[in-house]
């Protein structure tokens, strides 16, 4: 297998599955309705970013947790520091009540807010690898914002994370295992995962199947 696909209604992530002996030695491309904000474009193809893959998936889901907690006063105490330093990263946000900063675990110099209102997820973004793309399409946008439902964000987070941890983690596990490398512990992520499900629910009034959808 070179690589695998998790797709939601908006995001979309690629694995591939090829080692390379590094701190970090996967690559990953993380899309939002069509915008690169892990990876690039080039030659018309897609290629990814070095991340830690265990890391990228931790950083989605504690994005996800903060954003659905804007009444938890660690909540607001933290994004009003993260706020602070979006100043600092010349980022202009708006007066979203969650902001959570993160370089999603990449090895290159890309950054990311996570932002969300009552019902909007804003993750406005610094992909430093895209800037210098040879596809026509993607020139000029490595950085920028996107946007997006917030309760829709969520479910995709769910859904990509749930489909990694059961389908895709054990084969990332054996191939580090086969390169000598000890694989990461998934507890504490399935733990994120059930936390960040129990929050959805409980915030959006429903529950949900193992899948993230409605029941």
């Amino acid at each position: 297998m070179e690589y695998f696909d998790l797709k939601g209604k908006h995001v979309f992530v690629r694995v591939w599955t090829e080692y390379v002996p590094s701190p970090d030695p996967f690559t990953l491309v993380f899309i939002i309705d069509n915008t690169i904000l892990v990876g690039i474009c080039w030659d018309g193809k897609l290629e990814g970013a070095a991340v830690n893959v265990h890391g990228f998936f931790q950083e989605l889901l504690m994005a996800s947790s903060y954003m659905l907690r804007p009444d938890d006063p660690k909540v607001q105490d933290f994004s009003q520091s993260e706020r602070e330093l979006a100043k600092w990263d010349k980022f202009q946000l708006n007066n979203e009540p969650v902001v959570f900063r993160t370089t999603l675990n990449t090895e290159a110099a890309e950054l990311y807010y996570f932002c969300a209102t009552e019902d909007l997820a804003r993750i406005y973004y610094y992909n430093d690898l895209l800037e210098v793309t040879n596809c026509p399409e993607f020139k000029g946008k490595h950085k920028g914002v996107v946007e997006l439902p917030l309760r829709e964000f969520v479910e995709d987070v769910l859904k990509v994370s749930r489909e990694y941890l059961e389908e895709y983690a054990p084969l990332i596990a054996e191939i580090q295992r086969e390169h000598g490398d000890t694989p990461e512990n998934y507890d504490f992520l399935w733990e994120l995962y059930r936390e960040v499900e129990e929050l959805y629910e409980r915030g959006f009034n429903l529950e949900t199947s193992v899948n993230g959808r409605e029941k």
